[in-house]
């Protein structure tokens, strides 16, 4: 009695804070929808693009007016100069940096867009968790139910005198220990869902909570190793930045190359002096940078080995994609076989183990240890199904994300 006392004061003091709540209830794919480029994590991945994008206006910027005045004096006699110079970018290097740099904002572009695609599959897999704890939680409180209607109904057979108070006790054993398993599984609920609710922007996070829906739908027919692994050569932004990394080092090597002709530099002014009437002259010149020392053979050199370990990285890649896909393939299509087999072998059977189990009880021909273990055969049944559904739907997430293929 002092138990239900209890309970009912939990209850009362938690209604008042979601009785004006309204439970949010999304498929995988409108939790999808809600990854907005409001949520901070989108936020935080495309700002890379803006900082690549800084790159190419310094690579594109004209040199700086340089504004110079020298006075000479001797005997009296004084001179002043005034000049501005101004250096002319005819080598082509400027030119090149920027496509360079132009090269490398595609492939931090890419390399987000990944990173975005990578963001959706943890969501996935967050949601894919949320509607699992969900459905554990929900089990177990359909099993305790059941476990608390068995234990009432022994207790008022107990009071009749028609059945032994050890049954009734160890029904009632029985609803504190799955009550305890409630509870843990609404903890993996609740984590669950603050994991998913942090993917969206704030002003989307429902008051009330996510329920996480998932139709049923039959299973999308995969395709070969070979297709994934093609469609993953033009889906996959890594690669695709590579190839863009590897543009930008053959630029910076024709940068390197272009360093033996020098940009020259026109220099135009006044000069005034002292002598005579004071008059003032005007002053006209280039001046250029002889190629004698610094021919860029350091910048060729870096530019080669840039252009090699892009390659390398590329081959490695590629190598790492074909074998995950190979891999997470065989996952799915096991794990999709394993959970087959379990639903066609229990369905139908774990309602019937239940059924049977009360049935011999009531006849005495079971005891109360064997219905309360018929219980939890079913209610493990249940949740092992889910499990395994789980497991499949693990799989794809990951084989779709490494491929670049979404399942339908």
């Amino acid at each position: 009695m002092r138990v239900l006392v209890v309970r009912a004061a939990f209850a009362a003091a938690l209604l008042p804070v979601g009785a004006g709540a309204q439970t949010l209830s999304l498929t995988e794919s409108q939790a999808i929808a809600r990854l907005s480029d409001e949520s901070p994590r989108v936020q935080a991945l495309r700002v890379a693009v803006d900082v690549a994008r800084a790159e190419v206006l310094a690579a594109g910027r004209w040199p700086n007016l340089r504004v110079s005045f020298n006075r000479e004096g001797v005997s009296g006699v004084a001179e002043h100069y005034l000049t501005v110079a101004q250096v002319l970018p005819v080598s082509g290097r400027r030119r090149l940096e920027t496509s360079a740099a132009l090269a490398r904002v595609e492939a931090t572009s890419h390399r987000v867009e990944d990173q975005l695609r990578r963001l959706r599959a943890d969501l996935r897999l967050a949601f894919t968790d949320l509607w699992t704890a969900q459905f554990r939680e929900e089990e177990l409180a359909r099993s305790r139910d059941r476990l608390r209607e068995l234990a009432d109904v022994l207790g008022r057979r107990e009071a009749a005198g028609e059945s032994a108070g050890f049954d009734r006790l160890r029904a009632e054993r029985g609803v504190i220990d799955v009550e305890a398993d409630r509870a843990a599984a609404a903890a993996e609920r609740a984590q669950a869902e603050g994991l998913l609710v942090s993917f969206f922007p704030s002003a989307s996070a429902a008051a009330g909570g996510v329920e996480a829906i998932r139709p049923n739908q039959p299973p999308t027919p995969l395709p070969s190793i070979e297709d994934l692994v093609a469609r993953a050569d033009v889906a996959r932004g890594e690669l695709l930045a590579l190839a863009r990394e590897r543009e930008a080092a053959e630029f910076m090597g024709q940068v390197a190359r272009r360093r033996r002709i020098p940009d020259p530099e026109v220099v135009a002014g006044t000069k005034s002096s002292n002598a005579g009437g004071g008059d003032v002259g005007g002053l006209v010149g280039v001046q250029v940078s002889l190629p004698l020392f610094d021919r860029g053979r350091p910048e060729r050199a870096a530019a080669l080995a840039r252009a090699a370990q892009v390659d390398a990285e590329a081959e490695a890649l590629r190598l790492t994609v074909r074998t995950e896909i190979g891999a997470w393939r065989a996952a799915v299509v096991e794990r999709r076989a394993a959970a087959e087999r379990y639903r066609a072998a229990v369905n139908g059977s774990v309602d019937d183990i239940e059924r049977i189990a009360q049935i011999s009880y009531d006849s005495g021909e079971a005891g109360i240890l064997e219905l309360l273990d018929a219980f939890r055969t079913s209610s493990s049944a249940r949740v092992r199904q889910v499990m395994l559904d789980r497991a499949v739907r693990e799989a794809e997430i990951e084989l779709e994300f490494v491929s670049g293929w979404e399942i339908p």
